[in-house]
């Protein structure tokens, strides 16, 4: 891999209590559920039923729907919704499925389903594949004691992340806040200069050297057929360094903002914790280098001066993302501290050791030297500590699987449903 790569192994700072939200996604062209008869592969067939796209419309779907839904007694509305579903659907899916997290589901399918009360019956928006009249039903005990361990896994942390969500905003709206003028001295459009400069350095030297476990993995590539000059990982690491300036290795934030900040300066003090620069300044450059590489990509360029409003420019805008993410971090920082908790041994040697296994160049590509990334780095123990204390075994708020499994019925994680399709269009 690339050292241009870098921000790969960087995302592990991502907030700490914005963990991946679970649910079934919506990907277009996968049909109702990838475990489902309403795949794409037979939601999208004409067998079954024998019907037609063309026998099928809007108005078909809307009918039935509309006379489903006028009866009013669950039982006689249930058994007239499967007596349709013989009858009309489109794929000749008559089977009822849970939908778990990891279900793939076509758009406005899974809308129309969460939709609905135990029961009820209603009907999608128009799909890639038509339209969809849905009945949710109410899920089993057997289904829930076949639910996986790792959607339970997924689930708690969802209900973590709830929770603990919950608790930051709280000693946020309370937060003390104290905001350092020396960030109003800061040119960040300089910044922003200087590190794109040294970004394309780095890039420069790593698309003209290939080392030699690179060179091993284009071998493996039959459409890779030209044989280059390698060298060593060491090799590279020091070609690197050589287009890093001495001010940045020894003071990253003193060298980009050319002496306004060093990295041990105090920029925001929040509950008494207090933020240095180089944490402000890790998360002011990977935004700004993640948006600049995405707006390049899909757009061919990206100017930090650019007006994102009426009176904010894109820089503008990095800087105040800058400060909200060092805000949350010291405020999850004091939240652990007065209960008592601070990183484990075993989590500050794992922190050294993903650092060790990192280099100056690629901290450079986003703005921090070893010492700048170490302290940034420490922020997101905090919270990580603090969640296994409140959350994990033992702890004042333990999460069972029977309360993973309770917060996914509640939430919409799990149900069981059965659908007619109908294909056509308006």
């Amino acid at each position: 891999m690339k050292r241009k790569n870098c921000l790969t192994l960087l995302l592990a700072l991502a907030m700490v209590c914005s963990l991946a939200a679970c649910g079934g996604s919506a990907d277009e062209g996968s049909g109702a559920s990838a475990e489902s008869s309403a795949s794409g592969s037979s939601a999208a067939s004409e067998s079954g039923s024998g019907v037609t796209a063309e026998d099928t419309s809007y108005e078909d779907a809307l009918a039935c729907y509309e006379e489903l839904a006028a009866i009013s007694d669950e039982e006689e509305r249930l058994n007239a919704f499967l007596e349709a579903q013989a009858e009309l659907n489109y794929d000749g899916n008559t089977d009822e499925f849970l939908v778990t997290p990891d279900s793939s589901l076509v758009d406005g399918f899974s809308d129309a389903v969460l939709a609905l009360d135990e029961y009820e019956v209603g009907m999608s928006e128009e799909t890639s594949y038509g339209y969809f009249v849905v009945v949710r039903l109410p899920v089993s005990d057997e289904d829930i004691a076949a639910i996986d361990e790792d959607d339970i896994e997924t689930i708690k942390e969802e209900y973590i992340s709830d929770m603990f969500n919950a608790r930051l905003s709280e000693v946020l709206e309370t937060a003390e806040v104290e905001r350092s003028d020396l960030l109003d001295e800061v040119d960040y459009v300089a910044v922003f200069e200087k590190l794109t400069a040294l970004q394309a350095d780095l890039d420069e030297v790593n698309d003209s050297l290939t080392t030699e476990s690179e060179a091993e993995e284009d071998a493996d590539d039959s459409s890779v057929t030209a044989e280059v000059d390698t060298v060593t990982d060491e090799e590279l690491e020091e070609a690197l360094l050589a287009v890093v300036p001495e001010e940045f290795q020894e003071d990253a934030t003193a060298y980009l903002t050319d002496g306004a900040l060093t990295n041990g300066t105090t920029v925001l003090t929040v509950n008494g914790i207090e933020v240095p620069a180089c944490c402000y300044m890790y998360f002011l450059c990977y935004n700004e280098t993640y948006y600049a590489s995405m707006y390049t990509y899909y757009y061919g360029s990206f100017d930090v001066t650019a007006s994102y409003s009426d009176d904010m420019t894109y820089a503008d805008v990095f800087a105040g993302m800058a400060e909200s993410y060092c805000t949350q971090y010291a405020a999850v920082q004091s939240m652990a501290e007065a209960d008592g908790i601070s990183p484990s041994e075993e989590d500050t040697a794992d922190l050294t050791e993903t650092l060790d296994n990192m280099n100056l160049s690629d901290m450079a590509y986003v703005g921090c030297n070893r010492s700048g990334l170490e302290a940034t780095y420490a922020y997101s123990l905090y919270g990580e500590a603090l969640q296994d204390y409140l959350y994990g075994e033992g702890g004042p708020e333990e999460l069972t699987d029977d309360d993973a499994v309770d917060y996914a019925l509640e939430n919409g994680y799990y149900y069981n449903c059965r659908y007619i399709l109908f294909a056509g269009s308006r």
